[in-house]
């Protein structure tokens, strides 16, 4: 019982819980794509207050170490960097005979410029602070293992995108996979946030334009 009550007690473990889940319930509810947005926000919100007011830690726990002109610049970088690798394992995850998902292509397609950006920004900022952020920190607080902090919340974050299909699925775990291995070495949030913003950028309006001039 007091063994149990220690558990409970432990606010990292139950905030690993509880956000990592909310994705999933997430995808139960009949919410559009905005919706679905908005709720992400929310969820990025309340783990802050969470942070602040429950855990009585501030967002350097986290790995936020400012936001300097050369993270922005690194950032950008690894960006630019990661988004060339990711588009070759795209043409190899093919090649393998696995599809990609058109639909969700086409969905992206349809969207206005304005609300790209907002997607590029919460995938780059929300996901970090919750998969790599929040997550590795308090998992690897919790077990000691970087191993576990980073393929713990790697599979879920994969699992969150089960509906998109298996090619998807080996996109999402590689590109994740990368995403996870880059904070684990720099343990620099702003960081992984930017190389991520950077490499949404470019995927969803940058190429598309060029491509379509």
């Amino acid at each position: 019982m007091n063994k149990l009550f220690t558990v409970m007690k432990n606010h990292g473990l139950i905030g690993v819980l509880l956000f990592l889940g909310f994705p999933f319930i997430l995808k139960l509810m009949p919410l559009d794509l905005m919706l679905q947005e908005v709720s992400m926000w929310l969820l990025f919100i309340f783990i802050i207050l969470w942070i602040y007011f429950i855990e009585k830690k501030t967002i350097s726990s986290i790995g936020w170490k400012g936001m300097t002109g050369k993270t922005i610049v690194g950032g950008l970088g690894i960006g630019l960097i990661l988004f060339i690798v990711f588009g070759i394992s795209n043409v190899i995850i093919q090649t393998l005979g696995f599809e990609l998902n058109k639909d969700l292509a086409e969905m992206f397609a349809k969207q206005p410029l304005l609300v790209l950006v907002l997607i590029a920004l919460r995938a780059g900022v929300v996901e970090e602070v919750l998969y790599r952020g929040y997550a590795f920190e308090r998992i690897y607080k919790l077990t000691k293992s970087k191993l576990l902090a980073g393929l713990l919340p790697l599979i879920i974050f994969t699992l969150a995108h089960l509906a998109w299909g298996a090619g998807h699925l080996i996109f999402v775990f590689f590109a994740g996979g990368l995403f996870t291995i880059l904070y684990a070495l720099k343990r620099n949030l702003a960081l992984v946030i930017i190389a991520h913003f950077t490499v949404d950028i470019i995927a969803l309006i940058i190429l598309p334009k060029l491509l379509g001039s």
